[in-house]
């Protein structure tokens, strides 16, 4: 592995940590858009794009771009746009996260080689363990009340949902679960949760202390806003757009908490490791390593 090449474009502190695994692993590392003093000096620090063209293996941040035109630097004044990243990433594999639909129409107008992260189940479910843990963190954080024998709804049945559910049921919170498969709605009445038809979901809204949406889809509007609990904090996990209208939730003084990209912010380290995962997996995948 000593004759590697991988760059990293782009990212928050979870980045870092993987470009210090890199380093430890005898990888060579590449970074731009990515500033900070934890960078190992291993790693070589890009003055421009073009030193990365031709690597054959290219990280992108998580999520790849927020709005369409821009990879996403949190960390660095660098500006990426779209297109002059995929002229230098012409000949490589790039590793990229949260893709639209529109966003892989370029990579493949572009003719560039790609994995989206979360398509790949062994790492999604992963991601879903530190993403749950630090929904609960935020929910401590941001209420004066326990989670124990609270009253939690979790919004959406999938990885994460599935994850935090367990953890809030764990730590003693009174959990409801919505879901729209009635085989979701069956299992987690059997995992010990009150299962919610989303065609019943207004019902039971004014009862909750937290509510947690995993669902990036916008679809709690004001007719469902009206009816939370006036001291409800909702926690927003799912991706842009999320699930509720946030204009409308700010009006109404309801305590929202935007909770993006979890991981790298509560556990940058164990997000730096399954990255690092996710990479050997697709350098297996493309033959570079046995």
């Amino acid at each position: 592995m000593n004759k590697l090449n991988v760059s990293i474009v782009g990212g928050d502190l979870r980045f870092v940590r993987l470009a210090q695994i890199l380093c430890q692993k005898g990888i060579n590392v590449s970074v731009y858009g990515l500033c900070h003093p934890d960078l190992p000096k291993e790693a070589r620090v890009c003055d421009s794009l073009s030193e990365i063209k031709d690597c054959p293996f290219i990280i992108g941040p998580i999520p790849f771009s927020k709005d369409g035109k821009c990879i996403y630097t949190p960390m660095c004044n660098s500006y990426v746009s779209i297109e002059q990243f995929f002229l230098v990433a012409a000949n490589s594999f790039v590793l990229g996260s949260v893709l639209n639909p529109n966003m892989r129409k370029l990579f493949e107008k572009y003719h560039v080689k790609y994995c989206d992260i979360f398509d790949m189940d062994e790492i999604a479910i992963l991601n879903a363990i530190p993403t749950a843990e630090g929904a609960i963190q935020y929910a401590m954080q941001n209420s004066e009340i326990t989670l124990h024998n609270s009253k939690c709804l979790v919004l959406g049945y999938g990885r994460c949902g599935k994850l935090l559910a367990y953890k809030l049921h764990a730590l003693g919170a009174n959990v409801s679960v919505e879901a729209r498969s009635t085989t979701d709605l069956s299992f987690i009445s059997t995992y010990g949760y009150r299962p919610i038809p989303l065609d019943d979901l207004k019902l039971y809204l004014h009862e909750f202390d937290f509510i947690f949406n995993t669902i990036p889809v916008k679809f709690l509007d004001a007719s469902f806003i009206d009816l939370f609990n006036p001291e409800v904090v909702y926690i927003e996990l799912a991706s842009t757009p999320g699930g509720i209208d946030i204009e409308y939730c700010q009006n109404k003084g309801i305590h929202h908490v935007p909770a993006p990209s979890l991981p790298g912010i509560v556990s940058p380290k164990t997000a730096a490791d399954i990255l690092y995962q996710c990479l050997l997996i697709n350098l297996r995948n493309q033959g570079a390593i046995l």
